[in-house]
């Protein structure tokens, strides 16, 4: 007798396989995270979209044994000590000269939008799971019906709902009459219509075959059919935290810089809508004048002319007077602009007074991706607020920070892209004094 056994061995290890691979992506995402976002191709992606993320070709080490015939004896037998260099990798050529090997190869790999969030959220090691409580606000919409009760006044009636459950009934006293007398549905219909719904009435019309008189079709309505609609007050439940990001879309303002600001906007907001379930953002573009204009026109739209700062916090002011009162809301402002103001003194005076209204953070970022910028508002706030300056992560980045929650300031100094997550960092940290 033969035995066959399916061998699923082969199957399991290619699910193996690729399970590894995948994790092997995942590790070199993580690790080359800060490049991989500030990448073109991802900045203005819409929420559930794939990207394609480049990465380099992924290695599996392993051991190869020389064969015997090819000689060798298996061990080394030539001269050497503990530590000796045996090999050095080819050197190639730096930027702006040639070099002399090949080069390395990249592969695109497809990653939905969100995941590549959830990924930053989880190197961040912001509360992705343990959400912020922002308190939110009932506001009446006026009212609406909720649920179906047997009890109720008579101009809340579910004429509907009452009909369904009387068909219902009639249904059941039909089957319950055919059953007992052996008759047709159709005869039992009309005894019951004749008996007015009234069950052993029926029932004792068709054993003495009283089925002469006329009558229409009839469902009998009891009170027990009866359904009433509830009302209840519909409110909208709206968030207290609102998030003001404000960009300097001047002439001063090149291509590489409003890319770099546009990149740290870009996952700001999605990293809020991925978080909180309930949080307004309002977008203001400033160039002598602020203004608020739509998320669609703040990530696209450039333009020309001088820098007043100042337009942008009195602006966000003007909000916080108006729309968002501190005493309840949580607001936070977030601007970028290349320092290059025309009277930073003047936006020196709308900051203060924007932080002692109360606001929870203010965050500035400032781009200095050139060599020719001659006037640095960071200097002026480090100056007049007497905020404390840093350089974080071994490199030329800079953060400045206020020290208590008389000045809940937050400033960052963007000299490339790697630095835009860099500044994500320090803007979203949560040990913070203020």
């Amino acid at each position: 007798m033969a035995i066959k056994r399916q061998d699923w061995g082969l199957s399991q290890r290619g699910l193996k396989d690729a399970a590894r691979h995948r994790e092997k992506i995942r590790e070199f995402i993580q690790k080359n995270i800060a490049d991989i976002i500030s990448d073109a191709s991802i900045i203005t992606r819409k929420k559930g979209q794939i990207v394609k993320v480049p990465i380099r070709g992924l290695k599996s080490y392993r051991f190869v044994f020389r064969r015997e015939s090819s000689g060798g004896t298996g061990m080394g037998q030539g001269n050497g000590e503990k530590g000796d260099v045996i090999g050095r990798q080819p050197i190639h050529g730096q930027p702006g000269q040639p070099g002399d090997q090949p080069g390395v190869d990249f592969l695109e790999t497809e990653i939905d939008i969100e995941e590549l969030i959830d990924m930053m959220l989880e190197d961040l090691g912001l509360p992705n799971l343990k959400k912020k409580a922002f308190t939110e606000t009932a506001i009446p919409k006026g009212w609406k019906y909720d649920s179906i009760e047997k009890t109720g006044i008579i101009a809340h009636l579910d004429k509907k709902r009452t009909l369904k459950e009387a068909v219902k009934r009639t249904a059941a006293f039909v089957g319950e009459l055919m059953k007992k007398t052996g008759h047709s549905e159709e005869v039992c219909r009309r005894a019951l219509a004749i008996a007015r719904g009234d069950l052993v009435r029926a029932e004792k019309i068709l054993k003495e075959r009283k089925l002469e008189e006329e009558v229409d079709d009839f469902i009998p309505l009891f009170s027990e059919d009866l359904r009433y609609r509830t009302l209840e007050r519909d409110v909208e439940y709206q968030s207290n935290a609102v998030v003001l990001a404000m960009m300097d879309v001047s002439g001063s303002m090149g291509t590489m810089k409003k890319y770099l600001a546009r990149s740290f906007f870009f996952w700001l907001v999605e990293f809020l809508r991925q978080i909180y379930n309930h949080v307004q953002i309002r977008f203001i573009a400033h160039t002598t004048e602020a203004k608020l204009v739509d998320e669609h026109e703040f990530f696209h739209k450039g333009e020309s002319g001088g820098t007043f700062c100042h337009s942008a916090y009195d602006l966000a002011i003007h909000l916080a007077e108006t729309e968002y009162s501190p005493s309840r809301w949580n607001i936070y402002p977030f601007h970028f602009s290349d320092g290059e103001d025309f009277d930073p003194l003047k936006t020196v005076a709308s900051v203060k007074r924007l932080m002692q209204m109360g606001i929870n953070m203010l965050g500035y970022g400032e781009i200095r991706a050139d060599l020719y910028t001659t006037s640095h508002l960071m200097e002026t706030f480090a100056e007049e607020l007497h905020i404390k300056k840093r350089h974080l992560y071994e490199t030329d980045f800079e953060i400045f920070f206020g020290t208590d929650e008389s000045t809940p300031f937050v400033g960052a100094v963007l000299k490339d892209k790697s630095h835009v997550y860099l500044a994500l960092k320090e803007f979203l940290k949560k040990d913070r004094p203020f």
